[in-house]
């Protein structure tokens, strides 16, 4: 009786240790299975990915005027800007996009992360290029209607400074693009109007001083400096110059029939 107990024991235990070998090859197994789930899974992601990846980029040649992708199309829609640069930031690339810890995470992601990579710069390309261009635009009195064509149409406006034409030529990188020669040019453009600007104030401030005429008052330093307003393209500052040197014009006038007039008293007087 003794011995049918232990014997029926041992068949217990038995059945148990195999109940639980069973229940740990089956763990192992769905274990092996949710594994390779979540590989097949992390797989059909990535060419989701680049899929995405090649929409993105249709989508941000769209900014461009060309394949080229150097100058800005005309109109950039911020919120649409913001979208893609959303949609890039979703792109995954790490373990954690995939709900996977990193000890498991196998797959090659490296051609999807260097996309992702590039469309973020092609973002910050567009970013600063939107933003310089509409700090060079604050500069002029209109916006250029091609940013790739010469800047003969470019007009500053009378608040313009060379600081602020400084600022921006310090926010341009060095790099030799077509689009960085083209705002370099720009800039030069600007720079050339500020100056003729201030060396025709100058040398007109300099004929007169508290209403008083100087020695550099001449009327050939008078038609010289004429000669040289068409050369102002913003007609509010070329106003300017040309009330000053009416100014001086009429002072001089005035002097010379003062003049005149002393020349003819003398006469009379010594006559």
């Amino acid at each position: 009786m003794i011995k049918s107990n232990r014997v029926g024991k041992g068949i217990y235990i038995i059945v148990i240790l195999i109940s639980i070998s069973i229940c740990l090859l089956g763990i192992r197994s769905n274990g092996k299975k949710e594994q390779q789930r979540k590989i097949e899974h992390i797989k059909s992601t990535l060419k989701d990915e680049t899929v995405k990846i090649n929409q993105l980029n249709k989508q941000i040649s769209q900014f461009y005027q060309n394949d080229q992708e150097e100058f800005l199309a005309d109109r950039i829609k911020e919120d649409e800007l913001k979208d893609i640069q959303l949609n890039i930031n979703t792109l995954k690339t790490e373990a954690d996009d995939f709900g996977v810890e990193k000890k498991d995470f196998t797959a090659d992601t490296s051609e999807v992360r260097q996309a992702k990579e590039e469309l973020v710069a092609k973002i910050e390309d567009i970013k600063n290029k939107k933003n310089i261009q509409n700090q060079v635009t604050a500069l002029l009195m209109q916006k250029p209607t091609n940013w790739a064509a010469n800047n003969e149409e470019a007009i500053i406006k009378e608040s313009t400074t060379a600081e602020k034409i400084l600022k921006i030529r310090h926010s341009v990188s060095k790099a030799e693009t077509q689009w960085n020669q083209a705002i370099i040019s720009l800039l030069d453009e600007m720079d050339a109007q500020v100056k003729q600007y201030k060396d025709i104030e100058q040398s007109i401030d300099m004929m007169e001083q508290d209403g008083v005429l100087t020695s550099n008052a001449t009327i050939e330093n008078v038609i010289l400096i004429f000669n040289q307003l068409p050369q102002i393209k913003n007609e509010t500052l070329k106003k300017d110059l040309s009330d000053k040197l009416d100014v001086i014009d009429t002072l001089l006038e005035k002097e010379e029939t003062t003049e005149s007039l002393e020349e003819q008293e003398e006469v009379l007087g010594s006559e």
